[in-house]
């Protein structure tokens, strides 16, 4: 049988039972659901999965080496001859660092008893940019009342980076910034006396208040030395209906 036909059939069947997110129930190897989500990984993070998998067929079953659809992507059995009524994880390591947005790789392999059948899995990731800004689009009200604002960059993953320049596409904003320590605390990323989590920078902007201007709108491009991420935008807007 070819292996092209044979992933067709797998996945017919589960669209049977509603689509993807069924369990793979031909094979005596149950390992649940075919989709395998890592969630949303920033970029450059290594992803650690398992999946238990539950031999429910009344004979011994010879696994062999699971093949990914992505170099990325590794997989492995901590045993690889399963009995009746056993179980085997199946151990997923995902590579970020060069992978962006939405990304599907599939898990091949065959289990081996009387007949050889073979077996997919899907793993998910959403990979989002490492460096990020808190907020990325800054809203600056009236601008000729409070003309300042300040802006956290990060990398989430920890790694080191710097700012090289910054340029305001509109020349409507003035930007500083400066290193700084970063603690999270729950949900949030704050400033830190002492050593943080992470190495990062506090961005000041502020706004050019032009004789007549009302309106602002601008685009600040910050030229990254980074090991992975080479740019970060933020949005810059801001209204004042206060007279110049």
């Amino acid at each position: 049988m070819h292996f092209a036909t044979t992933r067709t059939w797998i996945v017919a069947g589960f669209a049977s039972f509603g689509g993807l997110n069924g369990p793979v129930w031909a094979n005596p190897l149950d390992c649940g659901n075919i989709v395998v989500s890592a969630g949303t990984v920033p970029q450059g993070k290594v992803v650690h999965m398992e999946r238990l998998c539950r031999n429910h067929g009344t004979t011994e079953l010879t696994l062999t080496n699971p093949i990914t659809g992505c170099t990325c992507l590794t997989g492995l059995f901590d045993r690889k001859r399963v009995a009746p009524g056993g179980e085997t994880r199946l151990h997923l390591v995902l590579e970020t660092a060069q992978l962006g947005d939405r990304v599907e790789f599939s898990v091949d392999f065959s289990t081996r008893s009387k007949d050889t059948t073979r077996q997919m899995l899907l793993v998910t990731a959403d990979v989002r940019p490492s460096v990020i800004a808190l907020p990325q689009y800054v809203d600056m009200g009236d601008f000729r009342r409070q003309n300042t604002r300040q802006v956290l960059i990060l990398d989430t993953t920890g790694r080191e980076f710097d700012i090289e320049q910054a340029i305001s596409e509109r020349s409507a904003v003035d930007v500083r910034w400066q290193k700084v320590e970063l603690v999270r605390m729950g949900n949030k990323w704050e400033l830190s006396s002492s050593r943080g989590a992470v190495t990062g920078f506090q961005i000041t902007l502020q706004a050019k208040t032009g004789p007549g201007r009302q309106s602002l709108s601008d685009e600040i491009v910050l030229d990254l030395n980074h090991e992975l991420q080479k740019t970060l935008r933020l949005r810059v807007v801001g209204y004042s209906p206060s007279p110049p």
